[in-house]
């Protein structure tokens, strides 16, 4: 697993307030009034080697019911995403758009579990440039987190081949302790990570469960906490060989959310700090 500060595209346990993971065929359709006291972003800046060096400056909008409805990003990479929800709060798709590239369309599709009447998994799918669609299925576990991440795409011809599958395992207070990558034979573990935690509110709470997974996976954001330490290993030859170890320091406010935190990312024998700063509505 190689670390990125770049976003691809997250939580400690999935609210049954959040109507993303309702049941579609609920029949219900009402609006939900905005939450009081929620503790949501305004932004976040990312600086590489000092802290003064910002290199991404990530700034989140919200509608008049307290959903996020874009993230406007500057720096390194110009990029804004527009979430549109439906009547119900639920969200349907994001519109990602770059300088000089058409825009990405994701669509959002949720897949039902008629005999607990929940949300099973929901897949998030876009057509690139080339034609080839991309799929990101997230599935669901029986107390509600998303415990497997399956990436496939489906080429011209209709071909479909498996691009990464990963399996998040859990502590008891709802903390990912491991993510396993696994092969495409649906049970070979070929790499994973390991986590450990200190206290802390974790600042990604009140977002939206699917954004967070799919736009700020890098942040381990649907665990309870944010890690306090990451140790990544390869298993492709059969032993455990750590590729890259990450420690994270924070600082909290009065409340216990990270106003900012220092990244030690180690591979091999370099190491390069990054510096991440939180602000809140």
């Amino acid at each position: 697993m190689k670390y990125s500060i770049i976003f691809i595209l997250s939580f400690f346990i999935f609210s049954c307030d959040d109507p993303s993971l309702e049941d579609p065929n609920s029949g219900i359709d009402e609006v939900i009034e905005p939450i009081q006291d929620l503790r949501q972003l305004s932004s976040i800046q990312v600086a590489i080697n000092t802290p003064t060096n910002i290199t991404r400056d990530i700034n989140f909008i919200y509608n008049g019911l307290d959903l996020l409805s874009s993230i406007m990003e500057t720096g390194n990479l110009n990029q804004s995403t527009t979430a549109n929800y439906s009547n119900g709060n639920k969200l349907e798709n994001l519109i990602i758009e770059e300088a000089v590239v058409p825009a990405v369309n994701v669509n959002v599709a949720y897949g039902n579990d008629d005999s607990v009447q929940a949300i099973s998994n929901v897949e998030l799918s876009y057509i690139d440039m080339a034609g080839v669609t991309h799929h990101k299925t997230l599935y669901i576990d029986p107390q509600n987190r998303f415990n497997r991440v399956v990436t496939r795409e489906t080429d011209l011809s209709g071909v479909t081949s498996q691009v990464e599958e990963l399996r998040l395992e859990y502590s008891q207070n709802f903390n990912v302790l491991r993510i396993e990558e696994i092969a495409n034979d649906g049970f070979t573990i070929t790499g994973y990570s390991d986590f450990t935690y200190n206290f802390n509110n974790n600042p990604f709470t009140d977002m939206n469960d699917i954004i967070r997974l799919y736009m700020f996976d890098e942040f381990v954001p649907y665990s309870r906490y944010l890690p306090a330490t990451r140790l990544d290993y390869d298993l492709s030859t059969g032993t455990a060989i750590l590729e890259r170890s990450i420690d994270y320091q924070y600082v909290l406010d009065s409340e216990g959310y990270p106003v900012s935190r220092e990244l030690s990312v180690t591979e091999g024998l370099m190491t390069t700090f990054y510096f991440e700063f939180f602000n809140y509505r």
